[in-house]
């Protein structure tokens, strides 16, 4: 057996292992998804992958991809680690803990001093027992069924992206401050996570005054057999406009109505006042076990602040692993 990082070629033994052991109905993935996520078509850069290796085929993979995150008055590369798997004939062995240890290894040799993970109940208990991961904290999912939603005059401000330009980029300067801790939003970033994207389509929209982009809004739709879901994957404005974020709330129900969706889900964490937007709106919240794992790869100056729950601000595009 043998244990070694990433070599190009080797994404199809990873695809084909992925599709064998791991068949999803909810994401489907794809060689140009792959190409996506794990080159350096990713603007913070190429994915740090391991393998396991038996008699010339792949048995066993973890990876994480980069994300550039804001940490108090500091930007950083950290990473989200993503497809642990190992053949079921190689399983129980102790194998993933062997790959996912080289893993670690290689983000503190490349000064990656923060991975966060978005496990299933399995992939939980061993990233926390054999790998240091901690809990950081646990999602509520929001949701509104169809026959609830409040149709509203539609929003003349409000317009649809076809590409992020540079008023992100001062978006994000503008309202970063207040997010203690968060993904680095800026216009390259949004476009490789949400235009870029070869496998799948989202709608994004921006909410703007006197020609000047207040907030952003990403939209997604997602058909399960017979129900078709809508879901609002990212949403970002100043912490406290309350004006902008109930606008592209508006918005984003229109726009679920006209696409006559059976509901609308959301999971969030880190801003309150979007919380009681939802409320207003007619969501409710439901408690699910599904956490947000962090773990520390190196010595790094915010440590103990990084892990103060309340000052992360997670969104569903957060995550290129489920959504």
């Amino acid at each position: 057996m043998k244990i070694r990082s990433y070599i190009k070629g080797d994404e199809k033994e990873i695809m084909e292992l992925d599709a064998r052991e791991l068949p999803s109905r909810w994401n489907r993935r794809t060689i140009e998804n792959w190409f996506w996520k794990f080159t350096d078509r990713n603007p913070a850069g190429h994915a740090l992958i391991w393998v396991a290796e038996h008699e010339n085929h792949l048995v066993g993979h973890f990876a994480a991809v980069p994300y550039r995150l804001k940490v108090l008055d500091e930007e950083l590369t950290a990473s989200h680690t993503i497809g642990a798997l190992v053949d079921k004939k190689f399983q129980n062995r102790g194998l993933l803990k062997f790959v996912g240890d080289k893993l670690m290894e290689d983000l503190a040799k490349n000064n990656i001093p923060y991975t966060w993970g978005f496990p299933n109940l399995r992939a939980h208990k061993f990233e926390n027992q054999a790998l240091g991961y901690k809990d950081l904290l646990n999602f509520d999912q929001w949701g509104i069924a169809k026959n609830t939603i409040k149709q509203t005059p539609s929003c003349p401000n409000i317009r649809k992206i076809t590409e992020f330009d540079s008023q992100f980029d001062q978006l994000w300067q503008t309202c970063s401050p207040a997010y203690p801790v968060a993904i680095v939003r800026t216009q390259t970033y949004l476009n490789w996570r949400y235009l870029q994207r070869p496998d799948w389509e989202y709608f994004p929209f921006a909410y703007y005054e006197n020609e000047t982009l207040l907030g952003y809004v990403v939209l997604k739709l997602y058909r399960e057999e017979e129900i078709l879901r809508g879901h609002i994957v990212d949403i970002f404005a100043r912490r406290d406009d309350e004006n902008t974020l109930s606008h592209l709330i508006d918005h984003s129900l229109n726009f679920f109505i006209e696409k006559e969706v059976t509901e609308v889900m959301v999971w969030i964490w880190g801003n309150p006042l979007i919380e009681t937007l939802f409320i207003q709106k007619g969501f409710t919240k439901k408690e699910i076990d599904r956490p947000l794992i962090l773990r520390t790869n190196m010595e790094h100056k915010y440590m103990q602040e990084i892990r103060d729950n309340p000052g992360w601000y997670f969104t569903m595009g957060d995550s290129t692993e489920i959504f």
